[in-house]
């Protein structure tokens, strides 16, 4: 089965055509230095599975998004009761709205800086988004929860995608096998 999947994630990877995501942020939290670099690595990030990401500043309104664009808000506090280990969410069933949790970022001390962990947290969400799925990886930018060695292993480079997870958003964008 294993090897299916690896042979069908090399194939669309190589038929693939580059595709544009569009992203809108509205960012209530984070510095901007800290969001444009972070979004400049997720964006290097998604170019390694077929993906160009363009990213625009605040969220039009919901009538005026292009089809397939996807919006993030980036809250600066977040009520403690509300999904209370999580650092972003996703509206999954919308494939639109996502939510990044900016002070629980900040405020968890790691060894990897907030810049690298809102870039993982940027891609991890936008992923579900492409995706379609609500599904997590036992490693790399997917998995579920980060470990203290994830978080030291995202310093020092990007976390990857899985064969599955570049399948998936392949699949998710149309241009699967």
């Amino acid at each position: 089965m294993l090897i299916f999947i690896v042979s069908a994630v090399a194939l669309a990877l190589s038929a693939r055509a580059e595709r544009k995501m569009t992203i809108y942020v509205d960012n209530e939290g984070a510095p901007s230095p800290i969001l444009l670099q972070a979004e400049s690595r997720a964006a290097a990030m998604f170019s390694s599975s077929g993906i160009r990401v363009e990213w625009h500043g605040r969220v039009p309104d919901f009538g005026q998004l292009s089809r397939g664009a996807i919006t993030i808000s980036i809250a600066a506090k977040t009520p403690a009761v509300f999904l209370p280990s999580a650092l972003a969410f996703t509206r999954l069933f919308e494939r639109v709205h996502i939510t990044v949790f900016w002070d629980r970022i900040q405020q968890t001390p790691r060894s990897a800086s907030p810049v690298i962990v809102l870039t993982h947290v940027l891609v991890h969400e936008i992923t579900h988004v492409l995706q379609g799925v609500d599904r997590h990886s036992d490693r790399g930018v997917m998995k579920a929860h980060w470990t203290d060695k994830d978080y030291g292993a995202m310093a020092l480079k990007p976390l990857p995608f899985t064969p599955e997870d570049v399948l998936l958003i392949q699949l998710g964008l149309g241009n699967g096998p």
